[in-house]
């Protein structure tokens, strides 16, 4: 502790303490056996330590694989969510900063209010997504006879199609909206199963190719056994809304591949397209909700804004990331990268 202290020759070790304690964050340096040496006094207070140099082990505190992983890593960069100890209700942000070759310093942030009050945000949204969809159906059900009633006026036919149009365009976001705050609510799988993902291509390779717009061509390469542990539904979902958004984007002459493979990081799902493709600078921003590089083009297409979105957020519930790959006039490439901890190696 005194060596820590000691590194900076101008402030004293008092100083340096009264520092730490000022902060709003909570501070703990651990050493190389994620012991406690020193925590300021908001670390204290929130793991109740009545010592500040406890020499407790500080995974005693965060008993999960999940902080395991994130205590054994020295990206600086990276942060997680982890809840209080004593109360189920406090929320934490956590960062690692290495410090010289073997100790650490934790930095605990109390993220609970704005949790809370995206909660809150998602509850209301959420909410007002369920009261809206039930006399949605029934102003469609309604403009649906309209479309189908020949009696109808001709100067009337055009602005009942077009209604027609937004009431599904409408169903459809609402529809995405709720399975979206589904996923956000659900961090993880409940109900995990053998996922034969390889079924679930073929069977939207086959769907796809019966549309009314089908690609030129849909090719599927399965390199390896793509048996995986996950929730089958969530599953479809990522497959369905990747192959959707590449159908969308390509003309005619359009052309999709999608190939499976497993190495030792884990198995990849690519989905390639040979669409019209995007600027490097929307990829980070592109899986937002109803973030459009095109917005008269997106809403024309039929899309919803919403497709991507509930990917990242199925692969997230599954410890999986989506890596995008794009260039204009020459096509994407959307790959799902499962953790090794999801494949089933077939006896």
């Amino acid at each position: 502790m005194n060596s820590f202290f000691s590194r900076g020759p101008k402030y004293s070790e008092e100083s340096i303490k009264e520092s730490l304690n000022a902060l709003r964050d909570g501070v703990i340096l651990i050493d190389k056996n994620n012991k406690i040496i020193w925590s300021n006094e908001n670390a204290s207070k929130w793991l109740n330590l009545n010592d500040p140099f406890s020499q407790e082990n500080i995974r005693a505190y965060f008993p999960t694989s999940e902080f395991d992983e994130f205590l054994s890593q020295s990206d600086q960069n990276s942060s997680l969510e982890a809840i209080s100890p004593l109360n189920k209700s406090i929320f934490f942000s956590l960062q690692i900063i290495p410090l010289g070759e073997t100790e650490k310093i934790l930095v605990m942030r109390d993220i609970t209010k704005p949790i809370r009050l995206e909660k809150v945000r998602t509850d209301f949204a959420a909410n007002a997504s369920h009261e809206l969809r039930s006399p949605l159906t029934v102003i469609a059900g309604y403009i649906e006879l309209m479309v189908e009633d020949e009696s109808i006026p001709n100067n009337w036919k055009k602005p009942i199609e077009d209604l027609a149009k937004q009431s599904e365009r409408m169903k459809s976001v609402l529809s995405d909206l709720l399975v979206l705050f589904q996923l956000e609510s659900e961090s993880r799988i409940t109900d995990e199963e053998i996922v034969d993902l390889q079924a679930i291509v073929m069977g939207v390779r086959k769907d796809c190719m019966l549309a009314k717009k089908p690609p030129k061509e849909f090719k599927v390469d399965f390199k390896d056994s793509a048996v995986i542990l996950g929730d089958e539904v969530k599953i479809q979902s990522i497959v369905n809304n990747i192959v959707e958004n590449a159908l969308r984007y390509c003309d005619k002459d359009g052309e999709i591949s999608v190939n499976w493979f497993i190495d030792k990081a884990g198995g990849h799902l690519s989905i390639k397209d040979n669409g019209i493709g995007m600027e490097e600078k929307h990829l980070n921003r592109i899986t937002e909700r109803f973030y459009r590089i095109d917005k008269g083009r997106s809403r024309k297409l039929g899309g919803t804004g919403l497709g991507l979105a509930i990917v990242k957020y199925a692969l997230q519930a599954h410890e999986a990331t989506l890596e995008i790959k794009s260039e204009l006039e020459i096509g994407s490439e959307f790959i799902c990268h499962f953790p090794v901890s999801r494949i089933q190696v077939e006896q």
